[in-house]
Formats: C-alpha cells, structure tokens, sequence
C-alpha cells in the first residue's frame, strides 16, 4: 500500500496516476472517513474496512490532510478532523511508501 497525503487541489491525483498507473486507487480516503463516521463507525471500525479493502493487489490510497490549518468549531467537524488523523497515521504505518504532495510535487516521506 502507499499513501498520499496534501493538501486541497494539490494535484494528488494526478501525481498518483502518473506516478502509480498500475496501482488500484482509493481516493478521497478522508471523506470515506467522515462518512463512517456519519453513519456511527468507531474508528477501528473505519480502520479495519480500510484495511480490508486495500488488502490485496498495489493500492494508492489519497487523502486530504486536514489536521493542518483553523481547528473547526463544530465539534462534529473537530472529531473528524482528529479521527482522520489518527487513522491516516495507522494507515501510514502500514504502508510501504508515503508521499505528500504540495503544487503537484510529491516528495517521499517515507
């Protein structure tokens, strides 16, 4: 599995296509994650379908990072922002490679 993190309309999807064109792609993992979340999954629910999802074949998972920047005052939006968070770095930990991109430049952080 790899993972791609950045910002909004960063060109991650596009890095990812052009740089994985073999790869199956989830895209978007952040909103799959607030949709869990809508419909009253834990976050190792979350996790654990993620995981299973991306347990076969090469998988380029993309996600917005948006632990970074105004904390939300709805406390909804909070607890998404900080369960997106923690389970895009378990997500992390699982993969073999790990890419932000910022301007449509990913750069290999792990």
């Amino acid at each position: 599995m790899i993972l791609i993190i950045g910002g909004s309309y960063q060109g991650k999807t596009k890095y990812a296509y052009s740089a994985f064109p073999e790869a199956r792609f989830l895209n978007q993992v952040h909103l799959f994650i607030k949709k869990r979340i809508e419909e009253g999954k834990t976050e190792n629910e979350i996790l654990a379908e993620i995981r299973a999802i991306v347990k076969d074949d090469e998988w380029v998972l993309i996600a917005d990072d948006i632990g970074n920047g105004v904390v939300p005052i709805d406390l909804t939006e909070r607890k998404w922002r900080e369960a997106c968070g923690r389970i895009l770095i378990e997500l992390a930990k699982d993969s073999k490679e790990v890419y932000r991109v910022i301007l449509g430049i990913g750069q290999r952080i792990k």
